[in-house]
This record gives C-alpha cells, sequence and structure tokens, in this order.
C-alpha cells in the first residue's frame, strides 16, 4: 500500500472538510444543522439546507424534489425526514419507472386475494400501508401512468385510498415527497401530466443544483467519497493530488455526483494506493457548453450572466418555465430558445 503524501504534495481532506466545519459554524453565517450526504460551502447548498429545515417543520405538506439525475434528491428528502416529528416513523421509497403500471398500482395500493393473474391467494398490502406514519418517496414521479396520476390525486385530497380489487377505503397518513428529473410543467402543457395532481405536487418545492453551478462543492465532496471508498474496499491512498483537484473542478459532470462517485471508486481501485491522479480518475477535462468561448471566464460576461439569471428564475418558480419567463420579462418562445442555448433541462 503506498503512503500518505506530504501536505504539499497531495490534497488535505481532514483540513478542508475542518475548515468547513469551522465555517459552517460562523455566527454570521446562521447555518442550519448539516444534513447527511450533503456536503459543501456553495450558497446554493447552504439555501437548500435551509429550506430543508423550513419543509421538515411542515410534515404533512407534499414536497416536490426537483434536479437533474444524480444529483442526490432521496439524500434530500431523507434529510426532510430525519428533521420532522415524523422522523421515527418508516420511510419508504419507491421508482415509478422501475415497474409496469399494473404491478406499480398494486406495489402502492395493495391488493385484495385473487385479485389480478398471479396476485396472492391472502392479499397484500402496498407502500401507502408500509410507509403510514412517515414518508413516501415517489421518484420519477413523471413517469407515472394518466390513470395512476388520477389515484394518486384522490389519495392526497382524501387521504384514503383503496386496494387493488378492494372496495373499502383504507385511511393513510403519509407525507407524500414527490422526485423528478423532468419539467412538469412541461409535461402539463403537453397534456402527459394532470394538471390538478401538479399543482397538488407543487407546494414546497426544493430544487437541487447541479454540480457545474456549484463547483465549490466538488472538492469536500470528492474528499469525503474517497475516505468513504477506501473504508468501504480496505484500500490507503495517498489523496487526491493538486491537478486531480483541478481536473475533478473542471470536468461538467453531466451525471452529477453519482458520476462523481464512479470516478473517485475507480481512482480509488486504480491508483494502487498510490497519490490518485487526473488519470486515474478515467474521465476527460472537457469545457462546459456555458465556457466554450474564450471569454466564458469573465465576470462580466453577458452569456454566463443570462444563464444564471434564467437558472435563477428557474428555482424560485420550482421549474416552472411560464412563470419563470415572467419573472425574467420574456415570453415562453424566448425562454425556450434560451434553455436550448444554454442547454438547460
Amino acid at each position: 500500500m503506498g503512503q500518505k503524501a506530504g501536505k504539499d504534495e497531495s490534497f488535505s481532506r481532514s483540513s478542508l472538510l475542518s475548515a468547513h466545519v469551522m465555517h459552517s459554524q460562523s455566527p454570521q453565517d446562521h447555518l442550519p444543522q448539516p444534513v447527511e450526504g450533503l456536503i459543501g460551502p456553495s450558497a446554493a447548498l447552504r439555501r437548500l439546507r435551509e429550506k430543508i429545515a423550513r419543509v421538515a417543520a411542515a410534515p404533512r405538506t407534499t414536497v416536490l424534489v426537483t434536479g437533474e439525475s444524480g444529483v442526490g434528491k432521496e439524500v434530500v428528502a431523507r434529510g426532510i425526514h430525519a428533521r420532522s416529528e415524523r422522523r421515527d416513523g418508516p420511510f419508504v421509497a419507491l421508482n415509478c419507472a422501475a415497474l409496469t403500471d399494473g404491478l406499480l398500482e398494486a406495489e402502492l395500493f395493495g391488493h385484495e386475494a385473487g385479485a389480478f393473474t398471479g396476485a396472492s391467494s391472502k392479499g397484500r398490502d402496498g407502500l401507502f400501508a408500509a410507509a403510514d406514519g412517515g414518508p413516501l418517496l415517489l421518484d420519477e414521479i413523471g413517469a407515472l401512468a394518466p390513470e395512476l396520476q388520477a389515484k394518486l390525486l384522490r389519495v392526497l385530497q382524501e387521504r384514503s385510498y383503496r386496494r387493488v380489487g378492494g372496495n373499502e377505503d383504507q385511511a393513510t397518513d403519509v407525507r407524500i415527497i414527490a422526485c423528478t428529473n423532468r419539467d412538469l410543467s412541461k409535461l402539463v402543457e403537453e397534456g402527459r401530466f394532470r394538471e390538478d395532481l401538479y399543482y397538488r405536487l407543487n407546494v414546497l418545492v426544493l430544487r437541487v443544483s447541479p454540480l457545474r453551478e456549484r463547483r465549490e462543492d466538488i472538492a469536500p465532496i470528492a474528499s469525503h467519497l474517497c475516505d468513504e471508498i477506501e473504508r468501504e474496499h480496505g484500500i490507503l491512498t495517498g489523496g487526491l493530488s493538486e491537478a486531480t483537484v483541478a481536473t475533478l473542478e473542471a470536468h461538467h459532470w453531466p451525471g452529477n455526483v453519482r458520476e462523481l462517485k464512479n470516478a473517485i471508486e475507480r481512482a480509488v481501485v486504480e491508483c494502487d494506493g498510490a497519490l490518485i491522479e487526473p488519470e486515474h480518475l478515467g474521465i476527460r477535462s472537457a469545457p462546459s457548453p456555458a465556457s466554450a468561448d474564450t471569454e466564458g471566464d469573465s465576470p462580466l460576461n453577458l452569456k454566463r450572466m443570462e444563464e444564471s439569471l434564467i437558472r435563477r428564475a428557474l428555482e424560485e418558480t420550482g421549474g416552472n418555465r411560464s412563470r419563470s419567463a415572467r419573472l425574467l420579462g420574456v415570453n415562453r418562445a424566448t425562454l425556450y430558445n434560451k434553455l436550448r442555448a444554454y442547454q438547460i433541462a
């Protein structure tokens, strides 16, 4: 196994994390309690922690967590649960895109004995029963079929449901936390998502920013992941070299934290106990689309300022493009053209 590199040779994980803790405890920052899995000093992450604390204080209200694939939406949902008065209740999660419509309905609501071919002869409770007293996380809510959208709307309105093949209503005390990497307002405009369900879900909205919008978080996250993966595999590395940190911070990370974790795990295994260098990551450091022009790093660059304003408007409106367009003072067609130009999902 390689030895730990000196302070002048590698990125110091402990010192960076210690500095972050000290920053978080600074009285003038008034930061809320840390959320497990949400690591970094960025302003976007600080705002997200603050929103998690506020949302957790309303334990019955439906929550919508938005963000690109791999940003950690389930981490946010678990953070909400851990801080709510429902913290002692179960946390149940389901990926709505992982099952066929028929199986998904039975999984959510349960079924009576012999309700369909292959059904249990004794019947079975569903996830609404399993999550009673806690939250039910519905990931990829945009993939829900129209018929199930109607049934979910009824649960949110009536706080009750019926098992597949059943005739009696079952009361439920479950908080719905829905997650999506899709623009639900656009799906509504396209007739693929119920408008009434959208408004039921779009009450408390938390947007998780992609890594490329909070590059100051990349190094602390990478350091944490490196330590975690070392423990998991029983490997001691030399840490992250300065060149590796620079490479990580320059990468666009379309897969966000999930992609970063894969790169760090690959590097920990590939470096054979030595200092982790850029070649161990298995990524190419390509410039992001927003900074491809020669003046992309200028703080006065109009394109970057415009992109930043658009992203802020989307964050303020929970991803609602019509409201974002009004907030920005442009029509929807103009906003859609800008979204395509800046490759904003």
